[in-house]
């Protein structure tokens, strides 16, 4: 799997610089491991899209991915203004792609994310005595490993990607997989619950910054008129249905531990 994403990346990048440009304002939403498809968020882009027009006076389209591959490869074809990609994937190709932070998202209005490391009741203590091949939404690169750890750990353990966490977590319950990872949002969904009592949380990371804004390319006006709209979406009576829609209580400015 990470030779074809290595061999796409590749190509992707050789692309890139002379891409096509896509209209002044238009996005896509980069979330790699995240349920649904791009024809089913289709709507949902749609929406955000309408807002945007009419804030910023300009046609403005926009494009969902949750497969790495199928991002990447549009990214080749035809780049974007600018994107709300998942943390893995900007720090995955932020050498290769030129991105640049220009908000934050907000997702339940929390302003940092925290992953969890869960492995089965039976299990290790110690995040270096799991071995073997743990699931999660955001480990579709090598890199979540080091995001996750710091860059000091993790050395017997194979990432893999996963649209379903919450599907892999019963797996972990089941003592039929190693161990799974979840955001905070994910993790906010079963801390309470005694459905996963054959579990445990065995590392937590430090905070780490949300799905970041991104600009394509060095910011400019436009890059600046976009993020006061953004900014401003929390306070706009309007947009809080396609907020809920969007997962986000809103944009914060780009954080700073980017």
């Amino acid at each position: 799997m990470f030779r074809r994403i290595i061999v796409c990346t590749f190509v992707m990048v050789l692309a890139f610089s002379s891409a096509a440009t896509a209209g002044r304002f238009d996005f896509a939403i980069i979330q790699p491991g995240q349920p649904g498809s791009t024809a089913e968020a289709q709507p949902v882009m749609d929406e955000l899209a309408k807002y945007l027009s009419a804030k910023l006076g300009e046609k403005v389209q926009g494009v969902y991915y949750n497969e790495l591959n199928a991002a990447l490869d549009a990214l080749g074809k035809e780049a974007p203004a600018w994107a709300i990609t998942g943390l893995t994937f900007f720090e995955s190709y932020k050498s290769k792609i030129p991105m640049t932070p220009v908000a934050a998202t907000l997702p339940q209005g929390m302003q940092k994310d925290i992953w969890r490391l869960i492995v089965p009741a039976s299990g290790t203590d110690n995040p270096e005595g799991v071995k073997g091949t743990v699931f999660g939404s955001m480990l579709y690169t090598p890199k979540a490993l080091d995001i996750l750890f710091h860059g000091t750990g993790g050395a017997d353990i194979t990432p893999e990607g996963t649209h379903s966490a919450l599907r892999m977590l019963r797996k972990v319950n089941k003592g039929k997989a190693v161990g799974v990872v979840l955001d905070a949002v994910q993790y906010s969904v079963i801390k309470d619950s005694d459905r996963y009592s054959n579990t445990k949380v065995i590392y937590t990371s430090e905070e780490l910054p949300t799905s970041p804004v991104v600009w394509f390319g060095k910011t400019d006006d436009d890059s600046f008129r976009l993020q006061a709209v953004l900014l401003n979406m929390g306070k706009d009576p309007k947009a809080q249905e396609l907020l809920k829609l969007l997962q986000t209580s809103g944009f914060n400015p780009a954080d700073k531990d980017l």
